[in-house]
């Protein structure tokens, strides 16, 4: 295996396999920004075969129980990911690989059910959750306590993140994507009483708003902070088309909040399948 060296090198991974013309099956969408910050690591590496690429980006812990490998495959079909992937967990360092399964259920289940005929384990999967249209102006107002985070929040805000969110499931952003986030204004803080009380992160463009990470802290849930939060950042998207969000389908109460402010849940899932 080889490090993966820059943003043009996995752009070339991907059109090489695209280009035998026999098909083509992946998990891997690039992201430069978050691409870019793996590759700094170090710890995003590659194979190559003649019809097939896999990408590893390796996550590390204090505790070596709580080590992990995102997985990502370009291949010619799924029938070829399979043949190699079998090999992967003799071969490597790490004992536990994470791969997403992004898709309508009915593409997104028979594979994994092929992933779990080889000792893959479906350990939970996501919905999308849409709204189309602008934002109702009822919907969309802008905070009083809601500022934008600055970089002297970053190390609260990375703490934060990898306290509350599960790391194996949610890909939490490193310390140069949050940068790159503070720098976009993509990072909402809700103030109460001179201290944080919750964080939104999410990303935007010209047509889509895009809800990345939305947490209140415990002790102060239940005061109006997580609706705040989430009033203003349609506020900040009140201009686009479409907003998003993904869901975990185990969360039932978060789904019905989300459809109180006009999301719908979408036939695209995430699968996430641990594969030992």
């Amino acid at each position: 295996m080889d490090k993966v060296t820059s943003i043009e090198q996995l752009k070339e991974l991907i059109s090489g396999i695209r280009n035998l013309r026999q098909g083509f099956v992946t998990n891997f969408y690039l992201d430069e920004v978050k691409h870019r910050a793996w590759i700094q690591t170090g710890k995003f590496l590659y194979a190559k075969h003649d019809d097939a690429v896999f990408l590893f980006f390796d996550h590390e812990a204090e505790n070596i129980e709580n080590y992990f490998t995102n997985l990502f495959y370009m291949a010619t079909s799924e029938e070829v990911m399979l043949k190699h992937l079998k090999a992967y967990p003799e071969m490597y360092i790490y004992d536990l690989y994470i791969l997403d399964i992004v898709g309508r259920k009915e593409i997104c289940e028979p594979l994994v059910e092929k992933l779990k005929s080889i000792g893959g384990h479906d350990d939970a999967h996501v919905c999308r959750m849409t709204r189309i249209g602008e934002v109702n102006v009822e919907l969309a107002v802008r905070g009083t306590n809601i500022h934008y985070a600055d970089e002297v929040d970053l190390e609260q805000i990375e703490s934060l993140l990898h306290i509350h969110f599960d790391e194996q499931l949610e890909q939490i952003p490193l310390r140069d994507e949050l940068a790159q986030m503070v720098a976009d204004k993509h990072i909402l803080l809700c103030q109460r009483e001179g201290k944080n009380a919750g964080i939104l992160l999410f990303e935007h463009n010209a047509t889509t708003l895009y809800l990345r990470y939305w947490l209140v802290l415990p002790e102060c849930r239940n005061k109006g902070v997580g609706s705040e939060l989430l009033r203003h950042f349609l506020w900040e998207g009140r201009e686009t088309k479409r907003q998003i969000l993904w869901v975990n389908q185990a969360n039932e109460n978060a789904i019905v909040r989300y459809e109180h402010y006009g999301f719908k849940q979408e036939n695209m899932y995430d699968y996430i399948v641990k594969y030992c």
